[in-house]
């Protein structure tokens, strides 16, 4: 049962009368139509129904948000009655809606600023009533702040989700033309910082909780990317538990933020608001929303809608785990000629404190084997440019001559063996290393023995966790119970 049903001729204390007579009465005329007829019937109710909510806007001003639903669902379902999918019926309402606006105005009244027709039924259904705030008897001044009201300290530094490109507690942009890899750096991102990496694209990251709203790509691509990533950097998959993924059911919706057709300001969607909860509970240290088409259903041309979905995520940026929101976005035409990756509006880079950029080389050779650049093309915290070079391999975006998969195998593979050879040594000279952290820590001994292959601490460490994995290698205790010792060990024979 929809909201129309919800009352009846006789109409309830929140719908004016006058509304509910009108929906009555045009229900029953379709109810009565002739075939071929119907189509006429629901462009008359709607350009009658349209100028009873101007009337209702004046007369009971506080019931607009809710008698603007009521008429939306009872044309709808007066389309449904006739076999009009919503799409036909869509363009009835719109061309109501033009025909009145053309229409001369009674009683030279002054025109109406009608609502551009919504890209879909779901804008209706998932708007935010909006209320209309009248201006106060007095008006209270506003209140200014001096650096008196400041603390007498420095203020902190920038709290870093990527550093120097992504700042914590506030909304970056990464703009990139379709099939730029933008979705792929994302979620590579998400990852990285969900199982605690600390870099990402030689960038020091945070680490924590990740909330990824993928309204575009579905949930078997990024499966299938960030199983490749992990492949080729080498951990586990079950490692990246704090990643949360949100996907559109099989309706397809993922808009979070409709206009109001009086302010142009953006309203959250239901959809957004639960999100939003959601958000607050996984405590996420980064949101990535992918991507601004999928989610915004405004003008992008609109320098209130844009600002104000903007704001609309910088509210959550600012939420008790200050999150760091990454909104991914398309470039207009000429952010693509110009190669500045702007939107279709300048607010997309003037409303956020940085905005990232991912466009193929400029040579033609290089962007057709795969070269990426990704350059900060805003920062309020620092200067614009550092572009880093990526390249695609192994199925994802790595940093140019970064190693594959299989030269990364070559070299654990040679590490382990460097591992092994180095612990024979010691054996021989009767010299123990341990695998508990001590002087005598086996990946800091043989990383500062000579030959050590040219392996650093870390890939020595690595090397030992996969031999104690594989049982090539074993921790042995012995001695007295005054005088215990643990020592790194090859497997025995059987």
């Amino acid at each position: 049962m929809s909201f129309a049903d919800t009352f009846d001729d006789n109409g309830s204390p929140e719908i004016p009368p006058a509304v509910v007579g009108s929906i009555a009465s045009w229900r029953r005329t379709m109810a009565k139509a002739a075939p071929g007829n119907e189509r006429g019937i629901l462009l008359n109710a709607a350009a009658d129904l349209f100028r009873t909510r101007k009337v209702s806007r004046t007369v009971w001003p506080d019931s607009d948000g809710i008698v603007n639903q009521a008429i939306v669902d009872a044309l709808y379902e007066m389309a449904n009655t006739a076999d009009i999918d919503d799409a036909d019926a869509q363009h009835i309402f719109a061309q109501a809606q033009r025909e009145d606006a053309e229409s001369p105005k009674q009683n030279g009244s002054a025109a109406i600023d009608e609502p551009p027709p919504a890209q879909s039924p779901e804008e209706y259904g998932n708007a935010v009533p909006a209320t209309i705030d009248y201006p106060e008897p007095t008006i209270i001044p506003a209140a200014f702040v001096t650096p008196a009201d400041w603390p007498d300290e420095a203020p902190p530094p920038v709290d870093w989700l990527a550093a120097t490109r992504i700042p914590r507690g506030d909304v970056t942009t990464l703009h990139g033309d379709g099939g730029a890899g933008k979705t792929d750096i994302a979620i590579r991102l998400a990852a990285n910082v969900a199982r605690g990496a600390q870099v990402w694209f030689a960038h020091e990251i945070a680490a924590g909780p990740v909330v990824f709203v993928s309204a575009e790509e579905p949930e078997r691509e990024l499966r299938r990317r960030a199983w490749l990533h992990a492949e080729h950097d080498g951990y586990r998959f079950e490692a990246i538990t704090g990643l949360h993924l949100w996907f559109p059911d099989k309706s397809g919706d993922g808009v979070m933020a409709v206009p109001n057709y009086r302010t142009g300001i953006m309203q959250p969607t239901p959809l957004m608001c639960r999100i939003a909860v959601a958000i607050e509970q996984a405590a996420p240290v980064l949101v990535v929303v992918d991507n601004v088409a999928a989610t915004f259903a405004g003008n992008q041309n609109d320098r209130v809608m844009v600002r104000s979905y903007v704001n609309l995520w910088r509210r959550i940026a600012n939420g008790p785990s200050k999150p760091a929101v990454l909104l991914l976005d398309h470039p207009s035409l000429s952010g693509l000629t110009n190669n500045t990756g702007r939107g279709g509006n300048m607010d997309w880079r003037n409303a956020v404190r940085s905005a990232l950029w991912l466009h193929p080389a400029e040579d033609k050779t290089e962007a057709e084997r795969g070269i990426r650049i990704l350059e900060t093309a805003k920062s309020n915290y620092g200067p614009p440019g550092n572009p880093i070079r990526l390249q695609w391999a192994d199925g994802g975006l790595q940093l140019e001559h970064a190693p594959t998969s299989l030269h990364r195998v070559a070299k654990d593979a040679e590490c382990d063996e460097t591992f092994l050879r180095l612990l024979d040594e010691r054996a021989g000279q009767g010299l123990d290393v341990s695998a508990n952290p001590s002087v005598l820590y086996a990946p800091k001994v043989f990383a500062d023995m000579p030959n050590n292959g040219g392996f650093a601490k870390r890939a020595f460490t690595d090397a030992m966790q996969r031999l104690l994995q594989s049982g090539k290698i074993i921790q042995r205790t012995d001695g007295p119970h005054s005088r215990r010792r643990s020592r790194l060990m090859r497997k025995p024979a059987a």
